[in-house]
């Protein structure tokens, strides 16, 4: 009888756990309706980009409008406080320049050649007026940890675009303050297993990785890693909830066919043309 008491008591306590731990990593329901809309689409990350047009350019992103695919594409400042389109914090990767895109002004910037293109660096207001609304846009916002300047600068940007768009970012802090600055956006939290990386082998990166943080930000969608559909949290959460799910960064025809088997709705795309646009 003790044993049973014992044995009925550990049960308990592990399912209060189990119940908070869902009630962590709920998303949130008042953007479901909109969300629908995406639940087939393509974005193309970091524009439609090949040889001839670089990643994040505005060539990509014009390229990308001529297929009729939606634009991921990243937003993060110049070191003169203006919304540039980059993705790396440093330019290096993409111009061989050695040097923070945040110590460099916008001028710069434009100045620099990327991917050897002659294209430089775009304006996110540049971005905007090229698109026009013509496609859907996903906007990453890029703060690294204890950074902030960016996410009003975007709401501010917002504003006046009539076209469609959504958000994200890794960061949860960055998903909550948009939803407060633009309360009519949809906003989603990015993740993937942090696990497989030496680098991110901390506490704070095993809570994204385990969606904990989804009690800070509410995302209206999850960005998944393709690869980690296995993925427990991710799993749950579109179990218990519906969660809507966007897969990246998807490579190929046998990718995107995996990744909409493993439940994903809409791609984040690079390398190949998907077909059914």
């Amino acid at each position: 009888m003790k044993f049973l008491i014992i044995a009925l008591t550990v049960i308990g306590v592990l399912l209060l756990f189990f119940i908070a731990y869902l009630l962590m990593i709920s998303p949130s329901y008042r953007a479901r309706e909109k969300m629908k809309k995406y639940k087939n689409a393509y974005f193309a990350h970091r524009g439609l980009h090949n040889e001839r047009f670089a990643e994040n350019s505005l060539g990509a992103f014009k390229n990308a409008v001529k297929f009729g695919y939606g634009i991921e594409l990243d937003v993060r400042l110049s070191g003169d406080g203006e919304l540039v389109v980059f993705h790396d914090s440093t330019a290096n990767r993409v111009t061989g320049v050695d040097a923070k895109i945040k110590e460099l002004k916008t001028e710069e910037l434009k100045s620099l050649s990327l991917s050897g293109t002659g294209e430089g660096v775009p304006t996110f207001a540049e971005v905007l007026e090229a698109v026009d609304g013509k496609v859907p846009l996903l906007i990453e916002i890029k703060e690294e940890a204890g950074e902030k300047d960016v996410t009003p600068k975007l709401a501010e940007a917002l504003k006046g675009y009539q076209g469609e768009y959504i958000i994200e970012s890794f960061n949860p802090l960055s998903v909550r303050n948009i939803k407060k600055l633009l309360p009519g956006a949809v906003c989603g939290i990015l993740s993937f297993n942090y696990h497989t990386q030496k680098e991110y082998r901390k506490p704070m990166y095993l809570m994204l990785e385990l969606l904990l943080l989804n009690s800070v930000a509410r995302p209206d969608f999850i960005a998944f890693r393709h690869e980690d559909s296995k993925n427990a949290a991710l799993r749950l959460s579109k179990f218990f909830f519906g969660a809507p799910t966007l897969a990246w960064t998807v490579r190929s025809e046998e990718e995107e066919t995996r990744a909409k088997k493993n439940g994903f709705e809409g791609i984040i795309f690079e390398g190949y043309l998907p077909k059914n646009n």
